[in-house]
């Protein structure tokens, strides 16, 4: 095992990070703003069967537990100095980090209202706004556990390894005993080998996060926004105060769980088969879809083949913007990348894309894709995203990056191609769902052909089906350390 950076050794070393006065690092959850460091990543939600049990247990032990982002801080710089080193151990980093939905904050707070009315409905009340498919009143594709009701909360519970995890699960699962019933439990991993932080479709995954004020020592290319965008208390915050609704609130964040299945041999199929009938690559199609090369080399800056070295690459893969490819010659207007994060194409940016990002932190779940599987392009074992994503508005960041940007055919707005003519820019081609043709969930795409370097192609992509499919959901606060202790276990 290679030496460890101590933590006073760490926090020395992260000195070069302007501090913003108040960030109170030993406060906010690990997940929210840097992420738990995880291989493995269990997510275990549960119904409260004892409310007086719970709330003991809580403040007596888990609370404490609850890994910090000061804590996150030090394991990354730890990772850093290992890697530094040449070496290619893997260190447990048990990451521990809590929430709860509205029915949760109900049994712990009586009469608690968190002013964020998306949060108050739930995630299966607001499916249907998201364009997930609907039965009846529920979401046609939703596991049961996510429709009958009775989450409560999560733990999410990271590991080096898949027996560290399930260790500190189990513990955790000791502490409380009856005062809990499990109501649905599922790990995500990091996908192996070479695909080492790609999502299952094979794209280099995570790359354009936004940066924090007063957290972050930027890269190119990568925005700072004040914190309060992420976390409540802070400049930024919706509203243009810094006080949060409820004094508790203090250091917390909602958090929007999905779990998201990827019709992997279906997708690589459907690339194929336009690509052949578009009369172009399917890699180069995919790229045109994503906005990205598998590698995560951008079309903005690598239009007419993948460049890996830049991909692999943080100096140079989220150092651009779009504001010189306003006749979409570089990267298409649909392109996911573009759909859900349109630098410069809406200006100004400050005040148009900056206060809708939110910060990732989800994880692959599922196998790798069998022979069988891919030779017959029909999916046999679910696999996908546990999507997870933190912001202080539910509806005016994930749901109107959804609904929005990602669902708008329309968007983004005012576009036209070279000849003037306008542009009709379709749906993210990716995660963007056709709600508006009920059991039709067709979709187009403006542009999917290169038109670089002549500009004077005109080409639309006619996707048939979806091929992420939202089969659980879940809206949560992800309250401070001090909140567990106090507030919410008395």
């Amino acid at each position: 095992m290679s030496d460890l950076l101590t933590a006073p050794q760490v926090l020395a070393r992260l000195g070069s990070v302007p501090a913003l006065p108040g960030l109170n690092l030993d406060e906010i959850q690990g997940d929210v703003l840097l992420g738990l460091q995880k291989f493995f990543e269990r997510f275990l939600f549960f119904e409260i069967a004892d409310v007086t049990a719970f709330k003991a247990a809580l403040k007596t032990q888990l609370a404490s537990w609850v890994t910090t982002t000061t804590t996150v801080q030090v394991r990354e710089a730890q990772l850093q100095n290992v890697a530094s080193q040449g070496s290619a151990d893997v260190l447990p980093n048990v990451g521990l980090n809590l929430g709860f939905t509205q029915s949760g904050m109900q049994k712990l707070v009586p009469g608690a209202n968190l002013n964020d009315a998306s949060f108050a409905a739930g995630a299966a009340a607001q499916a249907g706004a998201l364009g997930d498919p609907i039965n009846g009143q529920a979401p046609a594709n939703w596991l049961p556990a996510f429709l009958a009701g009775t989450i409560d909360g999560v733990f999410l519970i990271t590991g080096g390894t898949q027996d560290a995890a399930n260790c500190e699960a189990n513990e955790v699962l000791r502490i409380l005993g009856a005062a809990v019933s499990v109501v649905y439990d599922e790990t995500g991993s990091v996908r192996p080998g070479s695909e080492k932080g790609h999502e299952h479709f094979g794209w280099q995954d995570g790359i354009s996060q936004p940066g924090v004020n007063g957290l972050t020592t930027p890269l190119p290319g990568q925005r700072l926004l004040d914190p309060g965008r992420f976390v409540f208390g802070y400049p930024g915050q919706p509203g243009g105060t810094t006080t949060p609704p409820l004094p508790w609130m203090m250091n917390g964040s909602f958090m929007v769980f999905r779990r998201l299945v990827q019709l992997v041999p279906e997708f690589n199929q459907f690339l194929a088969s336009q690509a052949s009938s578009l009369g172009m690559d399917p890699v180069l199609l995919g790229a045109r879809l994503m906005g990205r090369w598998k590698s995560g080399a951008p079309l903005a800056l690598a239009p007419a083949q993948d460049n890996p070295a830049m991909g692999s690459d943080p100096q140079q893969n989220n150092n651009f913007d779009f504001s010189n490819d306003q006749g979409e010659r570089l990267c298409p207007f649909g392109a996911h990348i573009r759909k859900t994060n349109p630098r410069q194409d809406l200006t100004p940016q400050e005040s148009s894309v900056d206060p809708r990002r939110i910060v990732r932190a989800g994880i692959p779940f599922g196998p790798e894709v069998s022979p069988d599987e891919q030779a017959s392009g029909k999916t046999q074992q679910q696999r996908g995203l546990m999507f997870v994503c933190y912001q202080t508005s539910i509806a005016n960041q994930f749901e109107f990056l959804q609904i929005s940007w990602a669902n708008n055919p329309g968007f983004v707005f005012g576009k036209t191609h070279p000849d003037g003519s306008p542009v009709a820019v379709g749906w993210d081609p990716i995660i963007g769902q056709n709600s508006a043709q009920g059991q039709n969930r067709a979709r187009t795409m403006d542009e999917p052909v290169s038109n670089y370097p002549t500009g004077n192609v005109r080409s639309t992509l006619q996707e048939p089906q979806d091929f992420v499919i939202a089969t659980g959901g879940a809206y949560f606060f992800v309250p401070s350390i001090s909140a567990m202790k106090n507030e919410l276990s008395t």
